[in-house]
């Protein structure tokens, strides 16, 4: 019976990332690399020709959650989502990864897969603390990179968060009130994302999983690791941000990082780029297409 509902909750999942990217509004092409840990999703729009940017998604949110950014980002750049190896998506897991160097090893290798050498990147939440880890490991692979509402690498969660995610497995209205929780009043998420999560939730619960950041690493970077990254980063907090101080972690970023620009976005929390998409699209393309 485990199995059938594990297939079950599968296979309703499968059907609400098939929904969700309707929302895509740029022609796109969809594909899986084969890595050495399995096999990572792409959706890719934009020429080939252009330079490539690659983006990161937050935790259970897959890459889907691009929509409202691709398509200014990918008039400029050839937009490379990827959906992150061991969260709920579309990649398919054939060997776990188990520490943080797995983790930039296994995105080195969907770079070399690609024929990237260098690329700019983009992470939000989950998405950009692993931006931050393969700054750990191959920082020659990235010009620039772009945080968005990084999980930790600042600063620890505020408790909170951790009692709203055990949530969203343990009750039945949990994802409604993480939504509320993150978003309040000020913004409804897509009923097809909805969806995506809630069933993503339920196909974590039948696989066994404890918590929703089950197979993912939550780090904070020490002061030394912080202040040896060279590359140019953007750092972006929302000040309606709820899962940590925001102030804390701009200060600390701040102070420690020597080539970063950083910014508190008014009237956001921390899934910014879909709360107010043209300020967050106009920012980052000013903040890359600098050429100081």
């Amino acid at each position: 019976m485990a199995e059938l509902d594990i297939l079950k909750y599968e296979t309703a999942y499968l059907q609400s990332y098939a929904n969700s990217l309707e929302l895509w509004p740029v022609e796109y092409i969809s594909y899986f690399i084969q890595t050495s840990y399995g096999k990572a999703y792409i959706i890719e729009s934009g020429e080939k020709e252009l330079p490539p940017l690659i983006l990161l998604h937050g935790a259970m949110m897959s890459s889907v959650m691009w929509y409202p950014n691709v398509l200014e980002w990918s008039k400029k750049y050839r937009v490379i989502a990827i959906d992150i190896l061991g969260d709920k998506n579309k990649s398919i897991v054939e060997k776990e990864l188990r520490t943080r160097e797995d983790y930039a090893h296994w995105l080195r290798e969907v770079f070399d897969k690609l024929s990237i050498d260098k690329a700019d990147i983009v992470g939000l939440s989950y998405g950009a603390l692993n931006t931050v880890n393969f700054l750990m490991y191959a920082p020659e692979r990235v010009n620039k990179a772009v945080l968005l509402s990084p999980a930790e690498t600042f600063v620890h969660f505020d408790p909170l968060f951790y009692s709203y995610a055990f949530g969203m497995i343990e009750n039945k209205d949990g994802i409604e009130k993480f939504f509320y929780w993150i978003f309040e009043d000020r913004y409804s998420i897509h009923p097809y994302l909805y969806k995506q999560n809630e069933t993503a939730i339920k196909w974590t619960a039948a696989s066994g999983s404890a918590a929703s950041t089950e197979n993912k690493f939550l780090y904070v970077f020490s002061d030394e690791e912080l202040a040896s990254i060279q590359t140019p980063l953007f750092l972006l907090l929302g000040e309606h941000e709820v899962m940590y101080d925001a102030k804390e972690a701009l200060n600390r970023a701040a102070s420690l990082v020597e080539n970063i620009t950083v910014g508190m976005v008014k009237g956001v929390g921390h899934l910014m780029s879909m709360e107010n998409p043209e300020y967050i699209n106009q920012s980052i393309l000013t903040f890359l297409t600098d050429e100081e």
